[in-house]
């Protein structure tokens, strides 16, 4: 049974739990390999985060204004705590994100810079469909005037379409996954062992997935 969920701002922040002024991103593990991928042969701080939880934590973060305070709280078994198993997990977190938001830029860069590329390349397409167009009117009028003039008229300017699509609306999607990015890389992250944080699976939001507290 699926349960419907107020979905206005209000209604959002009701399904998290708060500390110290600030909603909080909880993730419980059975195991601290869970949230790794376990594909990666690098060091644990080096290692990427599990897709799932990497979703989980970039869609959390995308539901709230940048502006709005959110802290990562991580469980692990008391079995694994320690202040190494904290460090690591600090850091791999941190790391990975990094590694995302850079990525973002450098795509951010190649996008701005094929938009110039092709907005250059564009202008010079115009200028020449303009120019056989001034051309074309020397010609008697016809049908063939007709059709030569404005179909190099409407390939002229659709031409112009996809860089002008970059400059206006391509950009926008890349940004916001940066800040989204930096937002989280600017957030506490929390290690804590199940006896020290207190258990209500039933207020918080977990992915349908290994992540997930134990539902029985």
């Amino acid at each position: 049974m699926v349960r419907r969920v107020d979905i206005s701002p209000k209604g959002t922040e009701a399904l998290y739990r708060e500390r110290e002024g600030k909603l909080l991103i909880e993730l419980e593990l059975h195991s601290m390999m869970q949230i790794f991928n376990s594909f990666d042969p690098a060091p644990f701080h080096e290692k990427e985060l599990d897709e799932e939880a990497e979703v989980y934590i970039y869609n959390i973060v995308g539901e709230f204004s940048l502006k709005k305070p959110l802290e990562i709280v991580v469980y692990v078994p008391p079995s694994e705590f320690s202040q190494e198993t904290e460090s690591t997990l600090k850091e791999a977190i941190r790391n990975h994100f990094l590694y995302k938001k850079v990525l973002t830029e450098v795509d951010l860069k190649r996008l701005l810079q094929r938009g110039r590329r092709n907005m250059t390349i564009a202008v010079i397409f115009l200028f020449l469909c303009l120019l056989m167009i001034r051309l074309v009117s020397t010609f008697e009028s016809g049908l063939l005037k007709t059709m030569l003039s404005e179909g190099l008229t409407i390939i002229g300017w659709v031409a112009m379409w996809e860089p002008i699509y970059v400059f206006l609306y391509g950009w926008w999607p890349i940004v916001q996954k940066r800040n989204v990015y930096r937002k989280i890389l600017d957030m506490d992250v929390s290690v804590l062992s199940y006896s020290q944080g207190v258990k209500k699976a039933d207020n918080r939001l977990f992915p349908d997935s290994h992540l997930s507290p134990d539902k029985s």
